[in-house]
């Protein structure tokens, strides 16, 4: 009798403890230092969030500016390694730009620069074998022969995953849009 008790009593404990894991978001969830969550976040930056969000993470910008887009234009914060005149691209945040002020966080560019890799162990120098190994075939796959580039586009939590090499290693990812863009043909959120 006691014997089955102890046996209920372990299985019990096993579900609990399996129920309230299982509910608790881990740190690849919601990211942070170091880690790049694949259609989310990078360093706990998220889509969506504001730049006020983004230096209370990161500090002050290395460089405040413009980016341009097919479909859309951005203000941006700029994250770079090196002194100034050759720096080397880490990591960028476009922010819908909204005429008078930033608007949310709607795109994240994550450069040579940036050391992080997602759980996997993706990241910057990872080879395309590797990254295919983990995330399957692209959607869809960009090639210049020119210039050696490469693109391949994942669609993760509703928004666009692109991993970008060069000699099929990589050099670079975005992750975005917060907003859909509809007149994206690569837009995850159509």
């Amino acid at each position: 009798m006691v014997g089955s008790r102890l046996v209920r009593f372990a299985i019990l404990l096993t579900l609990g403890t399996t129920f309230a894991t299982c509910k608790q978001p881990t740190q690849w969830d919601d990211g942070g230092p170091g880690i790049i969550v694949p259609g989310k976040s990078v360093e706990g930056v998220k889509l969506g969030d504001l730049k006020e969000t983004v230096v209370a993470r990161l500090g002050p910008p290395t460089s405040v500016g413009w980016a341009d887009g097919i479909y859309r234009g951005w203000r941006a914060y700029f994250y770079d390694d090196g002194p100034r005149g050759s720096q080397i691209m880490r990591l960028h945040f476009c922010f819908i730009d909204s005429g008078v002020t930033y608007g949310p966080l709607d795109l994240i560019l994550i450069g040579p620069a940036y050391e992080g890799k997602t759980k996997e162990g993706i990241g910057i120098g990872s080879s395309i074998s590797e990254v295919r190994h983990f995330y399957g075939s692209p959607l869809e796959t960009f090639f210049s022969p020119e210039n050696h580039l490469t693109v391949d586009f994942y669609c993760s939590s509703d928004h666009m995953f692109q991993i970008h090499y060069e000699d099929s290693i990589v050099t670079g990812f975005s992750i975005g849009y917060f907003l859909p863009i509809q007149e994206d043909p690569f837009s995850c959120s159509k």
